[in-house]
This record gives C-alpha cells, structure tokens and sequence, in this order.
C-alpha cells in the first residue's frame, strides 16, 4: 500500500501542464504560477518538478497552491471516473495514488 508520505516530488510532477510554447518566461522558470501567472515566493509556491520541452530543454514550473490543489483534484476526478480499481480503493491504482499524493501536497 501506498504511503501518505511517499515522494510527493514525483504526485506533483504527475499533473498535466500547459503547452510550453503557451508560457511565458516567468512561467516557465517557476517565477510566476504555470496556470494563472501569479507572483510566487518561497512560501507561496509549489514545485510540479522539473520537465523538459520538445527540444529537451529543462524548465522548472510551479504553481500557486489554490491552483496546484484544483489541477490535481481535477485530474483526480477525471482518472477515478473512468477506473474501476479507483471506485473500490485508490490504493490499488497507482496512478489514482500519485493523484491523491498530489492533491494533498497542494493542500499543504
């Protein structure tokens, strides 16, 4: 069984983002929030690991917590309506584990 405390680097890194080639550069080097473009800080900021573009040129997105926990409550909703293994127990899918994973670290 999954644990609660299990790299939640990788849950987050599970979400979907926007295009690259859509961001802007504040966006893209996690200055501002890859989905609404707010300023964020140390504190205010959560990392969604680092990714690499069509050229594999590295970036490092981050988001805003309100944001961060409606993506990866969205994706969750999303995964867990077309799995059966979801309906009965999320521990038992590995992806709707990860997805859990990253709704709570958003939270946090």
């Amino acid at each position: 069984m999954p644990s609660d405390t299990a790299g939640t680097q990788p849950a987050l890194a599970a979400l979907p983002l926007p295009e690259y080639d859509t961001l802007t550069q504040d966006q893209t080097r996690g200055a501002t929030c890859v989905w609404d473009g707010t300023q964020l800080t140390g504190e205010t900021a959560v990392d969604l690991g680092p990714r690499r573009d069509e050229d594999d040129v590295a970036w490092f997105p981050r988001a805003c917590r309100p944001c961060a926990q409606r993506r990866a409550m969205d994706a969750l909703i999303l995964h867990s309506s077309v799995c059966e293994q979801c309906v009965d127990d999320h521990n038992r899918c590995p992806e709707g584990s990860t997805l859990v994973r990253a709704v709570r670290e958003a939270r946090r």
